[in-house]
């Protein structure tokens, strides 16, 4: 489930409203930046801006989590806990 972006309460001062505003805007950036959809790696390899955060699934069905870099995505492969 993804997380919803986030509306500013609207204020009676312009000033302070454009700061709510941007502020706001900030944060749905970095919500955008981190909840991403599930990505197959081959089919999103050049997706992605700066900073972002991505969990995908590899061809061979193994998963990680990748971090978008000026050089392309890295990455760490993840494993299943065992309960």
């Amino acid at each position: 489930m993804s997380i919803s972006k986030k509306r500013y309460p609207q204020v009676s001062d312009p000033e302070m409203n454009r700061v709510i505003s941007r502020i706001y805007d900030d944060i749905n950036e970095l919500i955008n930046a981190v909840n991403q959809k599930l990505t197959v790696e081959d089919t999103d390899r050049f997706k992605g801006n700066l900073g972002d955060i991505r969990v995908a699934q590899i061809s061979d069905k193994t998963y990680e989590i990748q971090g978008r870099t000026k050089d392309g995505w890295a990455s760490v492969e993840l494993s299943f806990k065992e309960d």
